[in-house]
């Protein structure tokens, strides 16, 4: 009896340690920022620092879109720097059940990478792609492949008839630990392969013609904090068509440390206010509250003694109300470091101290 009892913790706490809840690596609150730096690879794979641009994604909502609740990631991309002030132009949706995270499709963003997926009928095969698809799979037994999704059309360009199938499918890696402006962090390591398959006999045989990796790393409470898309060549004379081209690469990486902008209940204040922030000192996370009588844009950056950005916090409009916004010194050493509030007509600087 007691060699039975021991199978059966055994069996639970093994089930217990697989399992995962995909909504823990999810921000828990909408405000979180992420800052990224983008950088091209070239046909050899080897990063074109000097062509890096930047992005800034913020976790902005959570509501019903599309039949099923959504964390609402608004995105804004090519920047020069990551203190550009320009508006928002990208919207992506997640949803999370159970060991799943589900994100909604748009194929459409990715047509113009690719120089003959461009006619009518193409656009609206790929507009039929869009749905909510299980993408994160953290019960994912490591190495074996899952399939998002296939679907077949077939495609006239000039006097060719093109068969074709494109599908994704996911595979979930062993975890691996990444370095990151936060210091080392353990992630959750996804495959996503996109591949377009040519049908020399369809339906029964199709060959692929385009296969592209996308590796994302993905940490707890943190979300996305790496992804490795590498640069492919696509020749297609073998097939008997005038085809050729190269898909550029990009490396995603965190430049500055994620941040949490939270709203806060209360009377619209009738003052800018920059607050002493709290705990202080602190070791390694604390808070700064702040304050804004009218819509305005604004900028929060963290400084070391020596007057360099060590964090920038806030950059962007912001509507009157009170706010918090999150510090981490996790990857800093211990010392005196200052915080600057600025508007168009209100500044402000006040010390905050780190011990370790």
């Amino acid at each position: 009896m007691k060699l039975v009892y021991s199978a059966l913790l055994v069996i639970i706490f093994t089930n217990i340690s697989y399992s995962q809840i995909a909504s823990t690596f999810f921000p828990s609150a909408p405000g979180y920022k992420w800052y990224f730096k983008n950088t091209p690879l070239d046909s050899l794979n080897n990063p074109q620092t000097d062509l890096a641009t930047f992005q800034i994604d913020s976790f902005s909502a959570v509501g019903t879109y599309q039949g099923l609740l959504a964390s609402t990631v608004l995105s804004k991309t090519g920047l020069t720097s990551i203190n550009q002030n320009v508006p928002y132009l990208d919207t992506n949706h997640f949803n999370f059940q159970a060991a799943n995270g589900y994100y909604y499709l748009n194929l459409l963003s990715y047509i113009n990478q690719i120089p003959f997926l461009d006619s009518i009928t193409i656009v609206n095969f790929l507009r039929s792609f869009e749905a909510w698809y299980n993408v994160y799979r953290f019960g994912q037994t490591v190495n074996t492949n899952y399939t998002i999704f296939s679907k077949d059309t077939t495609l006239q360009v000039d006097t060719l008839t093109l068969p074709l199938r494109i599908s994704a499918a996911g595979r979930r890696l062993n975890d691996q630990t990444v370095s990151t402006v936060n210091g080392d962090l353990t992630a959750k390591k996804f495959l996503l392969t996109y591949t377009v398959s040519y049908g020399l006999l369809p339906p029964i045989l199709y060959i692929p013609i385009i296969t592209r990796p996308d590796t994302v790393y993905i940490s707890e409470g943190r979300w996305r904090i790496k992804e490795v898309i590498p640069s492919i060549s696509v020749d297609l004379t073998s097939l008997g068509f005038p085809i050729s081209f190269t898909i550029p690469g990009t490396q995603t990486e965190l430049t500055n440390a994620p941040t949490g902008i939270h709203t806060q209940t209360g009377s619209v204040p009738s003052s800018f206010n920059l607050n002493q922030n709290y705990p202080n000192p602190f070791n390694p996370n604390t808070t700064i509250s702040y304050s804004l009588p009218y819509a305005e844009f604004v900028s929060i950056k963290v400084y070391d003694q020596i007057g360099r950005v060590v964090s920038t916090l806030v950059n962007e409009q912001q509507i009157a109300g009170n706010y918090e916004v999150d510090f981490s010194g996790e990857n800093l050493t211990s010392g005196i470091y200052f915080y600057k509030m600025e508007t168009n007509g209100f500044s402000e600087i006040k010390k905050m101290i780190m011990l370790k």
